[in-house]
């Protein structure tokens, strides 16, 4: 059994003594992100920083003997961003691969409840892809998701920003400006373009159910696709709200 005694859901805080103890059933939280640009306004660490905002905010809330959560994958696969500076990225294979052999380390010790929870959405297909192996492999519930869908945020966001602001707009800066006001720079605010998929009526877009592959600057020569002008500190606090309640209803679900 997972030891009461434990005052943290964070693995890596803990003893290798501690960890021998832990239960097999526990659901391991492998947190995705990536080090990309956010243009002008925020730092090339957003994703990661607001992955750990979120679990921060769900462990204060909802801490229990349920989860633990494990040190976070960074280095992920941007090369839609590689043009601009501060992007760091793996190839998509290579991305691949290196996670998955992190976390069959723990499927080989019996491990039965995986949870990779993603912060980039240039990954969302590898993440697929690494579940799908790990699940032909191994005997385990493995579950994916990324934040971001978790949830249409209505009456916070307009389906506009929602729908075509992907990347640095309103959305994430909000998400910012709540959890890491400290990071943002207010005087680089200015408006941006939206995606052309919210204006075009043609079967091929960018993020509609036909896609084109694109790189960001074919989009956004500013590196951002949004606007986030209207972002605010308490839109970010209600959006993660709605974030760190559907994380708990997932990991229950996992663990009962």
């Amino acid at each position: 059994m997972y030891n009461i005694k434990m005052l943290t859901n964070f693995f890596e805080e803990l003893s290798s003594a501690e960890i021998k103890k832990i239960n097999k059933k526990t659901v391991l939280i492998f947190p995705f992100s990536s080090i990309e640009q956010h243009g002008s306004h925020l730092p090339v660490n957003t994703d990661k920083k607001i992955l750990e905002g979120i679990l921060d905010k769900f462990n204060n809330k909802y801490s229990s003997k349920k989860y633990l959560i494990m040190p976070q994958i960074y280095i992920g696969s941007a090369s839609e961003h590689k043009a601009y500076a501060g992007t760091v990225s793996l190839d998509s294979l290579d991305f691949i691969q290196y996670s998955i052999k992190i976390i069959e380390q723990f499927c080989k010790k019996k491990y039965k409840n995986i949870f990779l929870l993603n912060s980039h959405g240039g990954q969302i297909s590898h993440i697929d892809i690494i579940g799908k192996e790990l699940k032909a492999k191994y005997k385990i519930t493995l579950v994916r998701g990324t934040y971001f869908l978790f949830d249409e945020f209505k009456g916070i966001l307009t389906k506009k920003e929602k729908e075509y602001g992907y990347h640095g707009g309103e959305f994430e800066t909000s998400l910012m400006l709540y959890l890491f006001p400290e990071l943002v720079k207010l005087n680089k605010f200015k408006t941006h373009e939206y995606s052309s998929d919210y204006k075009s009526k043609k079967i091929i877009s960018f993020e509609k159910n036909i896609k084109k592959t694109w790189l960001t600057e074919e989009i956004s020569k500013s590196g951002i696709i949004g606007n986030p002008i209207k972002a605010n500190k308490e839109k970010g606090r209600k959006i993660i709200d709605k974030i760190i309640n559907c994380l708990n209803k997932i990991i229950n679900e996992m663990y009962d």
